[in-house]
């Protein structure tokens, strides 16, 4: 099994789809299908039943490609406070809820939440 970290999630083992190989600059670790494991992940964590994490939260901002400025736009916020959320883990509900929203809407193919100007 292989303790996938990449993205601030600490969580995450994996059973297959890696490989692990030595490189002239040491062991190194491939992942078969990293978009399919991100999709994967992100899926899992908007189907949670608890709150998201700081970290979680994080992870779903950045697999849609939004910006702590805009997302903080997207939810009437600042930049600041969604860095807040993410590092104290004190993510208020609605926006658990609305990133939640998002990441389902992005994953269906609304590609129009992650084009918005800052």
């Amino acid at each position: 099994m292989y303790h996938y970290t990449d993205g601030g999630l600490r969580n995450i083992w994996l059973a297959n789809g890696y490989e692990r190989m030595d490189t002239a600059y040491g062991k190194a670790v491939t992942i078969q299908d990293l978009p399919g494991l991100t999709r994967a992940i992100c899926k899992a964590l908007i189907r949670k039943n608890s709150k998201l994490t700081g970290a979680e939260f994080r992870y779903l901002r950045q697999a849609i490609l939004m910006s702590q400025a805009n997302l903080g736009k997207a939810l009437g916020r600042t930049d600041q406070a969604i860095a807040g959320w993410e590092k104290t883990s004190k993510v208020p509900k609605f926006a658990d809820q609305m990133l939640r929203v998002f990441y389902a809407a992005h994953a269906n193919g609304n590609e129009q939440i992650n084009n918005e100007k800052s």
